[in-house]
């Protein structure tokens, strides 16, 4: 291990310059007037625009050998770059000291296979972490300059004048390095801020546009060649209407990055497409229209649960194709800088987690079907038999383009609605934008002193509703209040009463007044939360039988005839219910006992505990 050197690792003292002087004149007349450094040119150069999300920084599990056939591998397919997480934390061991070996490896064996490197920096060591001890998922560092001076660092090693090659320059003269030339010259700033299991649990805008402007800063001023990718965004993040993209705008980050980027995941290629555009449409609305894009992740996976899964292996190699055939396309209509297609291989793991089956090559080292359509897309080529979307995909995967569906909630009453996949959350953010073909299920939750009473715009039942963005779609949500401990007289709001009801009027009543029925459908209704309900009524001569239902259910018949008028008598008593929203009803039967002088049902009020 060696400690950090910061800038002075970058130039040789000026002494050593000088006396270079003759060998380096010597150097160019050798060489017919140039020189030039070491490269690794193979033919045929690899497509810059293609690459791949691959971990080859850690060699825990794989010897360097092993990663060096990766990475050939890689270079094989057509690919020229790789995306590499960059765990800080395992390079920065202590304060101040790095362990620069494995990403010196990387670098070195990568220049040697012509395969560029985008660095994603992140995962924060433990002696500058925020993250609580019992804690989950990625935390920023507890103050953004630790982060900062870990990528001067890294970008005084490995950029334009990086030490790491051990170059000098005597102008006019070319650069001289020891070592093959192949700067980082792009360097990613975290990865999806925006999602809860890469920040904090709680994704918050400001927090992350502080990072990005403190080490933005730092990667400028140690390399003005250097360009700062924002840091990968899931769809709903970047490419959505009021997504963490349109956060960052309205905070003023436009400034503080080179390159968009996004992880535009979709269950086919039409919904990759359409958050790549409706990306596009968020910079364009900012006026960062001529910002490019890159795409740190598109793929398809064969195992796990998500809208990306696929069951048939043949179909993730299809939907590759049609995919990186589709970007190489869009490349200048959206301004696509590149794309990534995540991952290299798969993961051996008991975990039900789809990017661990995401690979074009599976766990043992093999091949999947995928690889050779991925490599024939890269390539230019037609795509293997029987693997065009058509052959190798059910028609609800074969879309190759399209626009965001807009999903808009019109909610009545006290209530929230949240949307799975995210986006809607209302209350606040009632409206959201999905892939065309997205499956989107609608949650109703009522608040304490509420009840869900259904939708409107979609054939749904129940709290739940799941609803097809294949066309921009309204629904409505509505809540009604429902009654809490206390008593409701026969003209509460909160009761309804079905049928002709009429009112008699006495001080002994409730309120000073009764409403009864004398004929069907006569029916009165109250939903409650609490664990009892208690019907009052006024007891008369001309009452009848009435039907008592508790949920739906017929719980009890109640004869309120009396020979003489008796006022607020509790003639219904539920007996303890489970706490939480019930419904009581009381009905007209047109029943009554002989002595009766008519069948009236009569309501005073009802009274809940």
């Amino acid at each position: 291990m060696e400690k950090s050197t910061g800038a002075a690792e970058a130039r040789p003292p000026r002494h050593w310059r000088l006396a270079a002087l003759p060998v380096l004149v010597v150097a160019l007349l050798s060489a017919g007037g140039a020189v030039r450094p070491a490269a690794a040119a193979q033919d045929p150069p690899p497509d810059p625009f293609f690459g791949t999300w691959s971990d080859q920084q850690t060699q825990t599990e794989a010897s360097r050998s092993d990663s060096q056939s990766t990475l050939q591998a890689q270079r094989d397919a057509g690919l020229g770059f790789i995306r590499q997480y960059v765990f800080w934390d395992r390079i920065e061991t202590s304060p101040g000291t790095y362990n620069w070996g494995y990403f010196d490896n990387l670098v070195t064996d990568a220049t040697a296979r012509g395969l560029q490197i985008l660095p994603t920096l992140l995962n924060t060591p433990a002696f500058y972490t925020t993250k609580p001890a019992d804690a989950k998922g990625l935390y920023p560092p507890d103050d953004p300059n630790k982060l900062a001076r870990f990528a001067d660092a890294m970008v005084h090693r490995y950029g334009t004048n990086g030490t790491f090659f051990g170059c000098t320059q005597l102008p006019p003269l070319p650069r001289v390095c020891n070592k093959p030339y192949q700067p980082i010259t792009y360097w990613e700033v975290w990865n999806e801020a925006d999602h809860p299991a890469w920040w904090k649990g709680s994704p918050n805008a400001a927090e992350y546009l502080d990072l990005l402007k403190t080490v933005t800063a730092a990667i400028r001023k140690a390399d003005p060649a250097a360009k700062v990718v924002l840091g990968a965004m899931t769809n709903a993040g970047g490419g959505t209407d009021g997504g963490f993209l349109d956060q960052l705008y309205d905070l003023g980050a436009k400034d503080y990055f080179d390159l968009l980027s996004l992880n535009p995941y979709g269950r086919d290629v039409g919904a990759m497409v359409a958050y790549l555009r409706g990306e596009r449409e968020v910079a364009t609305r900012h006026g960062d229209a001529a910002k490019p894009i890159f795409i740190t992740e598109y793929g398809w996976a064969t195992g796990g649960k998500s809208d990306v899964t696929v069951v048939d292996s043949r179909c993730q190699g299809a939907l590759l194709y049609a995919g990186t055939k589709r970007l190489r396309e869009l490349r200048g209509e959206l301004n696509i800088h590149a794309a990534a297609q995540f991952q290299w291989h798969d993961v051996k793991t008991t975990t039900t987690a789809w990017p661990h089956f995401a690979g074009v090559i599976d766990p043992d080292g093999n091949a999947k079907p995928s690889l050779a359509p991925f490599k024939a897309a890269v390539a230019g080529q037609p795509a293997p038999a029987g693997m065009t979307l058509a052959e190798a995909c059910p028609p609800d995967r074969q879309s190759v383009d399209g626009s965001l569906q807009l999903l808009k909630v019109f909610k009545t009453g006290l209530g929230t609605v949240t949307s799975r996949p995210s986006g809607v959350a209302c209350g606040t953010d009632c409206q959201q934008q999905f892939a065309p073909g997205t499956l989107v299920t609608l949650t109703a939750v009522p608040d304490d002193n509420s009840r869900f009473a259904g939708w409107t715009g979609a054939t749904c039942s129940g709290t739940t509703c799941t609803v097809t963005m294949d066309q921009a779609r309204d629904i409505g949500a509505a809540f009604e209040p429902v009654a809490t401990p206390g008593t409701y007289q026969e003209n509460s709001p909160l009761v309804s009463l079905s049928g002709k009801w009429a009112s008699s009027s006495s001080t002994r009543d409730f309120g000073g007044r009764v409403s009864f029925a004398t004929n069907a459908p006569g029916r009165a209704t109250l939903t409650f939360k609490g664990t009892s309900v208690r019907w009052v009524t006024r007891m008369a001569r001309s009452n009848g039988i009435s039907r008592v239902e508790i949920d739906g259910t017929r719980v009890a018949t109640v004869d309120a005839y009396s020979r003489t008028t008796q006022y607020r008598v509790r003639v219904f008593d539920s007996g303890p219910l489970p706490f939480g929203e019930h419904t009581v009803s009381i009905s007209y039967t047109g029943r009554k006992r002989a002595a009766a002088t008519n069948n009236n049902i009569i309501l005073d009020a009802f009274i809940v505990r």
